[in-house]
């Protein structure tokens, strides 16, 4: 059976707490931003190769949904699911769930650019990379799409 990638495990810290009493919107978006990173370490994109290769990861676009309050201490655990790839990008989505009980908290689809650093723009993913995003991309071509991918801003719900 094909599962998401364990991308962070963690609980909920005390100063990502707000004046509201629970997590603050913007420590959510810390903790996708840190499971991007760790996605780029299971691709084999760790500091030591991007130091040695000049290559690295952009975040190009977010979307976040934000599904339940969550409390100091509480469990987190985040999954994600590439939806698509080519060359240079990877489209993923990332699910944020009650480290316990399994319930979906928020969610996240983001748009990722590999980057040459030396040439300060986008560039195709290295051989050993490339190999990686693909093996994933099978794997994952397995998982159906979640509801929440492609959704966009609006006042009205779409009919």
């Amino acid at each position: 059976m094909t599962t998401e990638l364990k991308v962070f495990e963690g609980p909920v810290s005390p100063d990502w707490i707000d004046y509201n009493g629970h997590m603050n919107d913007a420590c959510y978006v810390l903790v996708f931003s840190q499971s991007i990173d760790e996605l780029m370490v299971q691709l084999g994109l760790d500091e030591a190769y991007r130091n040695e290769h000049q290559v690295s990861i952009y975040t190009m676009q977010s979307m976040v949904h934000y599904l339940q309050e969550v409390a100091e201490g509480e469990p987190l655990r985040v999954t994600a699911q590439l939806l698509e790839s080519d060359a240079k990008k990877l489209r993923v989505f990332f699910r944020m769930v009650h480290g316990e009980s399994g319930e979906m908290l928020a969610a996240m689809e983001t748009l990722l650019l590999h980057m040459d650093m030396a040439a300060k723009r986008a560039a195709p993913f290295l051989a050993e990379t490339q190999a990686k995003v693909s093996a994933l991309q099978q794997r994952h071509a397995e998982l159906e799409w979640p509801e929440l991918v492609g959704r966009s801003i609006a006042l009205t719900r779409p009919r």
